[in-house]
């Protein structure tokens, strides 16, 4: 998978919760510091339509799976350890945090809304919630950028070579490349000579890299703590922010696991193994993730891929008329790819040689044959035809 979001926050923040709960990944979990000291990865998804509803016949996928016509995209998580002040200096488990972030396409930054919401200015808590751990953020990726400036940037002037190319060698371990480094340069105030740069330019760029390329959402976490009065206020005080009850996400997950429900998905159909106290439990949480007042995980991971990394599902093909491969498995690939894609590009993520042999491609849902400019939609079946 191309694409790893990052779970980030301070210790008991309830990460490790939710991180179970999205990935069905069982990990420690516990109300004490640094519950997590290293990082798990595990793997979530992005619920979407399948195209199966159109062909007439049930997907097989390759990776994730189908419900009832809904596709489960997956996407790479990372739960990273819980930072404090200082992380980017090192301490707690700063370093082994900060590291974990680099290839990271964007960042869920979860806090205590429930601890937040007891204060007499929620919106400054809050607010400061987020901003101390972006300041970290900030901290550690200036510190990578400014390591050994004066010797580089002396360097950098003195060829005839695009700045982006010589960042992109510098600072490639921030998980950004040329592209990401010409749209942060295109967006700031910065001395065109990479020697005049100063510690606020070194700021700005992290900042814009944190802004522009490395999204971070805030998560507000332990919803199911709190009124439904005082989580409808939460707009109010930034509408970027998304309620969450971990603890009611990791009790449905486990639900599914044990075979007492058939699907994450609401409404929750209770089987024969449920007890009348599980459906209770079971009835509880639904009416409270279905009051529209909080977010679902697979929901804000699905706003991360398609409003802020601005993704779309693309279905590749051998088949045009059957929208199989050449083993006759129904759709068996999602690939996510960047809006703005094209054939072409689908090409050469199937595979090299495909993208260099690139004929032409097929939009199987109008039979069109389309050239490799041609720009590809969400939700599209395309058949590459390739001289390999």
């Amino acid at each position: 998978m191309s694409f790893k979001i990052g779970l980030i926050g301070k210790p008991n923040a309830g990460k490790s919760t939710l991180f179970s709960a999205i990935t069905a990944t069982e990990v420690e979990i516990a109300s004490y510091p640094f519950t997590t000291v290293a990082p798990n990865i595990g793997t979530s998804f992005i619920i979407r339509d399948c195209p199966e509803t159109l062909v007439g016949k049930k997907c097989t996928p390759n990776h994730g799976s189908c419900s009832n016509g809904k596709r489960f995209i997956p996407v790479q998580i990372v739960d990273v350890p819980g930072l404090i002040e200082g992380a980017s200096e090192g301490k707690g488990m700063g370093n082994q945090f900060l590291q974990s972030v680099n290839d990271a396409s964007a960042l869920m930054l979860i806090f205590d809304l429930s601890e937040a919401l007891k204060t007499n200015d929620a919106a400054g808590s809050i607010e400061r919630e987020i901003s101390d751990i972006k300041e970290e953020l900030l901290k550690w990726a200036s510190s990578i950028i400014s390591r050994d400036w004066e010797r580089f940037a002396k360097k950098a002037d003195s060829v005839n070579e695009k700045v982006e190319k010589q960042l992109a060698r510098k600072i490639g371990s921030l998980g950004i490349d040329e592209k990401d480094i010409h749209a942060i340069l295109s967006a700031g105030s910065l001395p065109q000579k990479l020697s005049l740069w100063s510690g606020a330019d070194f700021r700005t760029f992290a900042d814009l890299m944190f802004t522009r390329i490395k999204a971070i959402v805030p998560v507000g976490n332990k919803a199911d703590l709190v009124s439904h009065d005082k989580i409808s206020s939460i707009q109010q005080i930034d509408p970027r922010i998304f309620p969450v009850s971990a603890e009611y996400e990791l009790a449905v997950q486990r639900a599914l696991t044990h075979g007492l429900i058939s699907s994450r998905l609401t409404p929750f159909i209770p089987t024969e193994k449920a007890n009348q106290k599980q459906v209770e439990v079971l009835k509880q949480i639904e009416a409270f993730i279905s009051s529209g007042a909080v977010a679902r995980p697979f929901d804000i991971l699905g706003e991360i891929i398609e409003k802020t990394l601005k993704l779309i599902v693309v279905y590749p093909v051998y088949d045009e008329s059957t929208w199989s491969d050449k083993a006759g498995n129904i759709l068996p690939d999602a690939f996510l790819m960047q809006d703005g894609s094209t054939p072409l590009d689908l090409a050469y993520k199937i595979h090299t040689d495909i993208g260099e042999g690139f004929i032409r491609a097929v939009d199987c849902k109008s039979r069109m044959v389309i050239g490799k400019d041609h720009t590809l939609r969400d939700g599209d079946v395309i058949r590459i035809i390739s001289k390999t």
